[in-house]
């Protein structure tokens, strides 16, 4: 990767591992931070003052959400990254770095809700949490036991064999969707808290990983990755095993459950200078039946998130160069949807 140069001097190379890390305790404090950081086959620009996580599709450079850096330092490192790549989007990004792209010429639409519950007031009590209250019963019933472990407790043939059957219930079961999602890792990794499900036998179910949201290098929180059960357990296993993971971090005073994007929902598009066809193309997905069928469940994904009462705040899919369609179509290859 060629480099260049920051204002002090600092060579904007790729970022080591160690450096990551360090910058991901200190300002990791939005839901793809961590995948910024660790996620397999991303690119990352910057220095010892912050960094962004990108890849490649053709000559179009696909920043994943915000810069992990000081708010002081990202407006910098972004005029840094557009200077030398030229065709960039950005996917996911936070208001604050939609504000910087405004400035800089971007189209600025909106690309669906990023959802949170505070840990100390959620309460599930009330019709709209029925869900979650049947499933803690369910679980009662059928001797469930959902417990943290580690991989050697598990076993990784086991995880991988219930993933495995998960997938194959999936629209697209045949690879595992990237970039806005970390695809799984069956090993231990830092932070990052794992929750298993086993029935009475001991045969495991369903798991859910969850990874830690930072601030100031402490964990404040932490974002729901990856849930997954196999076919024949209960359809509510998973609001279980949420329960469970709630209790636990309430108990280490954490601050917040993040739920993650809701791909393409709530979009208005009312604020920023938007592209046209980049915010008819969103409607026409998110509304069309086959694509929720056939590709993601965008609709059915953000009903669930409504169902725990969670703050929500939009986020944006941000471009520089036309024509628009090319970049649609590359947003739908990055993440691999096509």
């Amino acid at each position: 990767m060629r480099s260049g140069r920051s204002g002090a001097g600092v060579q904007m190379t790729s970022v080591s591992v160690s450096i990551r890390e360090s910058l991901l305790r200190e300002y990791g404090s939005f839901t793809q931070a961590y995948s910024a950081t660790f996620q397999p086959g991303l690119l990352h620009f910057g220095n010892s003052s912050g960094f962004m996580a990108y890849r490649m599709v053709g000559r179009t450079a696909f920043v994943l959400a915000d810069p992990v850096a000081a708010p002081a330092d990202s407006h910098d490192l972004i005029v840094r990254f557009v200077t030398k790549f030229r065709d960039v989007c950005f996917m996911q990004a936070a208001r604050p770095t939609a504000e910087i792209l405004a400035s800089l010429g971007f189209f600025i639409n909106e690309m669906g809700t990023d959802s949170r519950i505070d840990l100390a007031t959620q309460e599930f009590a009330g019709r709209k949490h029925r869900a979650f209250r049947l499933a803690a019963n369910r679980a009662a019933c059928k001797g469930y036991e959902t417990r943290e472990c580690s991989t050697p407790e598990v076993g990784e043939a086991a995880i991988k064999a219930v993933s495995l059957r998960w997938r194959g219930t999936r629209t697209i079961g045949s690879r595992e969707i990237s970039f806005l999602n970390r695809p799984i890792v069956y090993a231990d990794e830092p932070d990052v808290r794992k929750f298993y499900t086993f029935d009475r036998s001991g045969k495991l179910l369903a798991f859910a990983f969850f990874d830690p949201i930072y601030e100031d290098r402490q964990i404040i929180g932490y974002l729901t990755a990856i849930r997954r059960r196999s076919p024949e357990s209960d359809p509510l296993i998973n609001y279980w095993i949420t329960l469970r993971a709630i209790e636990t971090f309430r108990r280490e005073a954490r601050k917040w459950l993040f739920l993650g994007l809701s791909p393409l929902a709530g979009i208005e598009d009312k604020e920023f200078h938007h592209n046209w066809l980049a915010r008819r193309s969103f409607r026409l997905i998110y509304e069309s039946r086959l694509f929720n069928r056939y590709f993601f469940p965008l609709q059915g994904h953000a009903a669930h998130k409504k169902q725990y009462g969670a703050t929500t705040q939009q986020t944006y899919f941000a471009f520089n160069t036309l024509p628009a369609l090319p970049r649609l179509i590359k947003a739908l290859r990055v993440s691999q949807l096509i």
